[in-house]
């Protein structure tokens, strides 16, 4: 066993990152905590059990705990509130993590299952049951296959994002991976927590066709055409006979996926950098209503990124070199700071991706339609292409991803970055040398309407201001929904504005419930809460899911109260919100 942790990520920039983050020096050191309802003769037994079978130096205890902990938790100096476990343990392949899941059933000690952590905003790699082990398979990192004939990839779970477009360029693959925001996190994490990316295979968990997953038991399934010997459709078809499974394992303690298949995005032709910004706050409305209209109609077929100014402006630097006053940016000032940087108080950014000749009448089409529709708005478009043949003269050009410049390419064209992470010091002021930056999202799915969008600014901004932090707010348009971002960014070390989080969060809670919008995410502080959303005919589907926990996986060791969903043995600690009956 090991009470140092090895480093995490190859590349020096990911890795200073990764330790900056999660302070291998937490000003509240963890406790020993054993796992509920284990004895500690029990605990460890399992704990030689999972070093005979991973190595001494893949099994962390004690202070080594420190990234298994939410780097940004609220409840941190709480002893009773705070999320963290027991040990962690690190398989290498299915062979390991197999036998690991045979010495959790036999000990029937808990495991809170992750690929790379990075669940920043939403409670890191803490498990929901305090004391569980948490099972890191951050080391399981194989890149198994990219096919440039029908643009996929195959990857076990500690690949990352940067990883897998490293590979491609490496290995000249004519394919764009989607890529989120920060490229430092696993590509089956975030896709199996329906996370999101910003080019044409952006909605991740829509682009998976097969996944091998370890069951509880340590059966090993794969889903779809997958699972037929040698069949050439393994990747290409989410057709199968039978029930379709695949989701039963987004967002799941159902089982491990040690292996998924994602769709990429063939290397275009021409790439164009599209912006579109509006100058008042109103005009949301309309702007969400075009590009809804466009997005459905098949005009626009990649993600659409919302950000507001707030966004735009924590980007290039901090709170104090905006507003010198107490509190949030007051909107008099905004209006300011519009003027002054020529910044729309609303941006859409996205791109069109393909022969140049139909990117530039695409842009055309929107253009004409943005003029009608959105006159006060200012449109912009810069486009990419490659040569018309290749160096052999025998085949359309391909662009190189790493010819458009950063600021206009980077994640739209699958170049992984880490560009967005320094946007959550916004709120400490730079003499403050001993502060540290934190984050969290309330992210609802809203439908895709003016009205509805503006009314939730509009209703979510004083709540947001009573708690000490501007609207912070960007969201992904899909065809008929947006996936919300209601960020707010606080000091850490600071107590006081720690409380005011959680009294924002729920404040946005309430907001959201007497509206009906369920979330596309839930903190691992507040999962029971955002699955009693499900209330339908007394939550059937919460009592379904929990029916099939039950069957496949008894003695409950496999994440228990992941997204709500709770196995009988541990079903007494599920947190009931208030006037509502337990299941």
């Amino acid at each position: 066993m090991s009470t140092t942790l090895p480093k995490t990520y190859s590349d020096p920039d990911s890795e200073a990152a990764h330790v900056a983050t999660y302070e291998r020096k937490p000003r509240h050191p963890i406790r020993p905590v054993l796992p509920p309802g284990v004895r500690e003769s029990e605990f460890n037994q399992a704990i030689q059990s999972f070093t005979s079978i991973v190595g001494k130096e893949a099994v962390f205890i004690d202070a080594a705990l420190s990234d298994y902990i939410d780097p940004y938790d609220v409840n941190e100096a709480d002893p009773t509130k705070r999320k963290v476990p027991s040990a962690a343990v690190c398989p290498k392949d299915v062979s390991e993590l197999k036998s690991v899941l045979s010495i959790a059933n036999t000990h029937r000690v808990p495991l809170w299952t992750f690929s790379r952590g990075k669940n920043l905003g939403y409670g890191g790699p803490a498990p929901r049951v305090n004391g569980s082990v948490a099972l890191d398979l951050h080391r399981m990192d194989k890149i198994l296959e990219v096919n440039d004939e029908f643009h996929y990839a195959v990857v076990e779970p500690g690949v990352t994002w940067s990883q897998l477009y490293e590979y491609c360029v490496a290995n000249k693959k004519r394919v764009w991976p989607s890529t989120p925001s920060l490229g430092w996190g696993s590509v089956v994490g975030n896709t199996v927590d329906r996370g999101m990316g910003f080019g044409q295979n952006y909605a991740h968990h829509q682009c998976v066709t097969g996944m091998e997953i370890l069951l509880p038991d340590g059966d090993l399934i794969r889903t779809g055409q997958w699972g037929i010997s040698n069949s050439p459709n393994a990747f290409l078809s989410k057709f199968t006979y039978g029930p379709s499974v695949e989701g039963l394992f987004f967002q799941s303690n159902l089982g491990v996926v040690t292996k998924m298949s994602i769709w990429l995005t063939p290397q275009p032709q021409s790439y164009m950098c599209c912006n579109f910004g509006m100058p008042r706050f109103d005009d949301l409305e309309v702007m969400v209503d075009v590009f809804g209209e466009m997005k459905r109609n098949g005009t626009i077929s990649s993600c659409v990124w919302f950000t507001s100014l707030i966004e735009t402006l924590c980007i290039s630097g901090r709170r104090e070199d905006y507003w010198k006053g107490e509190g949030p940016v007051p909107d008099w000032r905004l209006e300011e700071l519009r003027k002054e940087t020529g910044y729309g108080h609303w941006y859409a950014r996205w791109g069109l991706y393909g022969p140049k000749r139909i990117v530039e009448a695409t842009f055309e089409e929107i253009k004409h339609v943005l003029k009608r529709r959105a006159p006060t708005g200012e449109i912009t478009g810069k486009l990419y292409a490659a040569n018309e043949v290749d160096g052999k003269g025998q085949d359309e050009g391909r662009l190189d991803a790493k010819t458009v410049p950063a600021e206009e390419g980077g994640m739209f064209v699958g170049i992984p970055t880490m560009w967005s992470l320094p946007l959550i010091n916004w709120p400490i002021p730079r003499s403050k040398t001993d502060g540290k930056p934190a984050h969290g999202d309330y992210a609802p799915v809203i439908p895709s309407s003016g009205k509805m969008l503006l009314e939730w600014m509009k209703a979510s901004k004083p709540i947001c201001e009573a708690n000490g932090v501007e609207l912070m707010a960007d969201f992904f348009m899909h065809e008929r929904h947006v996936v919300l971002m209601n960020m707010f960014t606080w000091d850490q070390t600071d107590p006081v504005q720690k409380a005011k989080m959680n009294k924002l969060y729920h404040g946005l809670y309430g907001l959201a419930k007497e509206r009906g919008y369920g979330m596309y995410r839930g903190h691992v502080n507040h999962m029971d809460l955002i699955a009693d959303f499900n209330d339908f005919n007394n939550h059937a589907y919460n009592r379904f899911i929990e029916k099939i926990k039950d069957a496949i996986d008894p003695n409950g060791i496999l994440s228990p109260g992941k997204q709500g969903i709770w196995p009988n043995r541990y079903r007494h600690l599920r947190e009931v919100p208030e006037k509502k009956a337990k299941l």
